[in-house]
């Protein structure tokens, strides 16, 4: 038997190429929701360290 076979290969590859193409698909569609959630962070980081910083200054 050859160390690689390539009936499985020829059999299994298409099946595979199609679950990584809808494994991207759900990647791709999540990336949106990613990209508001950092963005989001970022907001409130910025937003508190101002504010926190404000604070500090009027207290001392």
């Amino acid at each position: 038997m050859p160390a690689i076979d390539t009936q499985l290969i020829t059999r299994e590859l298409p099946q595979l190429v199609v679950r990584e193409m809808s494994h991207m698909s759900v990647i791709m569609s999540r990336e949106v929701t990613h990209q508001a959630l950092e963005t989001l962070a970022v907001v409130l980081t910025v937003i508190f360290g101002v504010g926190g910083s404000m604070y500090y200054m009027m207290k001392h």
